[in-house]
């Protein structure tokens, strides 16, 4: 935990503990797994709400049923294909700080995927921030408790009213890429372990109770275990 704090590659890691590449991957995600169970309960307020979108990868998969790819961005988006090719993070950032990441597949979001994205973490009588995409208004109307507000994407602050931006939802997507870049390419099938990574640690960054704070919370967490062993039946070994 303390090599992850510092943001160590997993090899880094296994040299350092003197441990294997694989044992080292396996604790990393056996943390990471811990950790879907303090993400926001409920976000109240004010919420800006809006999508990353990124290249669906298959690291480290050796069934692809497509040629690889040289590099990350050398992918066609969604073109010609039945499958989507990329991830949507609809990502929901309250003003007071809290972060809420969930990774959908999905060529273009809809209303009932933000739905079973958020999962009911809006209060009633939130305010709600997101650009004009339709199925967000959408969705806005399938919950009246909520207070809609829209600004176009490419302005980012509504020119009425200058409280309604997306400000601090885009700053936090560009700080989630150069949180991920580090990784040289996360597969989509680990990305929320990575995103509640990200969520989760920006809260204790700089206490110098960090690590403390994670043991407890991994021992505390009934459910690390069994998201682990369903995280390991369809995880890739690594070959070293």
């Amino acid at each position: 935990m303390r090599c992850m704090e510092q943001g160590m590659s997993i090899k880094k890691i296994a040299k350092e503990l003197e441990i294997s590449i694989q044992t080292s991957f396996d604790w990393r995600h056996k943390v990471l797994s811990s950790l879907s169970g303090f993400t926001p309960q409920s976000m109240s307020n004010i919420v800006e709400c809006d999508e990353l979108e990124l290249p669906l990868s298959k690291k480290g998969s050796r069934n692809l049923d497509r040629k690889p790819r040289k590099r990350g961005s050398d992918f066609k988006r969604n073109d010609d294909s039945q499958k989507p090719t990329v991830v949507q993070i609809v990502t929901a950032v309250e003003r007071n700080g809290e972060k809420y990441f969930k990774a959908v597949e999905s060529k273009r979001l809809s209303a009932d995927e933000i739905t079973k994205a958020l999962d009911g973490k809006l209060s009633d009588c939130t305010t709600l921030i997101t650009d004009k995409h339709p199925s967000y208004r959408l969705f806005a109307r399938e919950n009246p408790t909520l207070k809609h507000r829209s600004v176009l994407g490419k302005e980012h602050v509504n020119k009425n009213d200058k409280n309604i931006h997306l400000q601090h939802v885009n700053n936090t997507h560009s700080q989630l890429r150069v949180f991920l870049t580090q990784f040289n390419g996360v597969s989509s099938k680990y990305l929320q372990n990575y995103l509640n990574w990200y969520a989760y640690a920006k809260k204790l960054t700089g206490t110098k109770t960090t690590i403390k704070m994670w043991l407890l919370n991994i021992l505390a967490s009934e459910q690390a275990y069994e998201l682990f062993k369903l995280f390991k039946e369809n995880a890739v070994n690594i070959i070293t």
